[in-house]
């Protein structure tokens, strides 16, 4: 059995990288002192207590063909069931949570340049009944990752350089060795060696193909944790009202407190002004708020406000290539203009 000092190491460095090699657990467990047989009896532990969502590997969809966006929605309140649970069957829409805002519902969306956000947007609109959609691109990226500190119940991430991918040849090759390395590793023996026989490849030439893509088309290869469950209750979204000009001093102040986990800078919205996101999770809600104070003594920023989410209606790490996808945008094929009707006016955001 681990002491609580030897997981809380072993939850960090997971978080950090899970070794793309055919013994893991031994790596894993040699600054720790133990082997590899308890190394995997405590992520089977984790995973048993449902602390452990998964090991995977985290692709960038910009090297992949896909294009992605942070969207938002006025949705009654009466109605946000099931308009959210509507959404939720898309299939590469992995984020969806309720945030205090008339711009209540928030979700992530990635497909294929060939389907486009907005037809995509156009089409979910359509089978949820909402009117508009607020699309917050992504215009520039300052910090991306999340690594929990079982202890202190805190993300405490560290700010690493940002590369942008190249963009990947996709043959059925390829393809089928991204679908492996997305697919959740089991905590067996020989992972890699199931995770191939699984799923029909080679397991070498999987973890060569990982270790060739790794911080390129495949970001990274970690572990992630249900933070709610680990007692990280305090989860808020910063946005600030930045100009252009002024964003990447912002940006970079604060990807560098280790309480952010991502930082981006996006396009407004309409009714929302709010520039450069942060995303901070503490113990509980004052925890966030005292962060967020004390970066706005550092950046200077005085606009912003803290958008903590009450309800996770979804939560998922993205897969490409999914079947799935294609059926979902078969089965939602628009009417025709005159069918359509004339949609009901949406709520004015504040």
């Amino acid at each position: 059995m681990l002491t609580s000092d030897q997981q809380n190491d072993l939850a960090r460095a997971i978080q950090r990288a899970f070794p793309l090699e055919r013994d893991p657990y031994a790596r894993l467990g040699e600054p720790l002192g133990v082997g590899a047989e308890e190394v995997r009896a405590q992520l089977l532990s984790w995973e048993r207590d449902e602390l452990l969502r998964e090991v995977s590997g985290i692709l960038e969809g910009s090297a992949l063909g896909h294009q992605s966006a942070l969207v938002a929605c006025c949705v009654p309140a009466e109605q946000l069931e099931r308009v959210a649970l509507i959404i939720n069957e898309h299939p590469t829409i992995t984020h969806n949570y309720v945030r205090e805002h008339d711009y209540n519902l928030w979700f992530t969306i990635a497909v294929p340049d060939e389907m486009g956000i907005e037809a995509s947007l156009e089409r979910l609109g359509h089978a949820a009944g909402v009117p508009s959609f607020a699309i917050l691109r992504r215009t520039l990226t300052f910090k991306i990752g999340v690594n929990f500190d079982l202890k202190t119940r805190r993300s405490v991430t560290e700010k690493t350089a940002l590369e942008s991918a190249a963009s990947v040849e996709l043959g059925d090759r390829a393809r089928r060795l991204f679908r492996a390395l997305q697919t959740p590793l089991r905590y067996v023996e020989d992972p890699f060696g199931e995770l191939g026989e699984r799923l029909g490849v080679d397991p070498d030439e999987l973890l060569a193909f990982g270790r060739e893509h790794l911080g390129g088309a495949m970001r990274r290869y970690v572990a992630t944790y249900r933070h709610r469950r680990l007692g990280v209750s305090g989860n808020g979204m910063a946005v600030w009202d930045v100009p252009e000009a002024d964003q990447p001093r912002v940006g970079g102040l604060l990807a560098s407190a280790p309480e952010v986990s991502h930082c981006y800078a996006r396009e407004a919205a309409p009714g929302f002004p709010y520039t450069v996101y942060s995303m901070i999770h503490g113990p509980d809600r004052e925890a966030v708020e005292g962060i967020v104070a004390r970066l706005a003594e550092q950046t200077g920023v005085e606009d912003r406000i803290v958008l903590f989410s009450t309800h996770e209606y979804k939560k998922c790490r993205l897969r490409y290539f999914l079947p799935e996808l294609d059926a979902w945008w078969d089965a939602n094929a628009l009417p025709s203009a005159g069918a359509l009707g004339e949609a009901p006016a949406p709520a004015s955001p504040g």
